[in-house]
């Protein structure tokens, strides 16, 4: 197995980052239909998430700490898959920095 690792800053404060990384897990297959697949969110423990999906054809479990002001991910991808390492490792930590930098939705009544 390939171990891919980021770290994305952000200052959310933990509680609001955590719930920014469920939204993303459970939003994944259905805002790229085309990429991911079989996204199964396998556990949640304190600040710590635990991921699988399929991408390019390949499982992809990932592993995500959430602090203060920080996301450490930790993704294992199969040696076959090495030649799609940086572009998957590239989209993850796009897609979390996206969630984690998004602005809250205002609704107005």
């Amino acid at each position: 197995m390939i171990v891919i690792e980021s770290n994305i800053q952000h200052c959310l404060g933990q509680e609001l980052a955590l719930t920014r990384m469920q939204q993303l897990v459970r939003e994944l297959a259905q805002r790229f239909p085309q990429q991911v697949h079989q996204v199964q969110l396998q556990s949640i423990r304190g600040h710590r998430l635990s991921v699988s999906f399929a991408a390019y054809g390949y499982v992809v479990e990932w592993k995500a700490e959430v602090y203060d002001d920080a996301v450490l991910l930790c993704g294992k991808i199969p040696d076959a898959a090495a030649k799609f390492r940086s572009k998957i490792g590239q989209a993850i930590a796009t897609r979390v920095e996206e969630a984690l930098l998004r602005s809250p939705v205002t609704r107005v009544a």
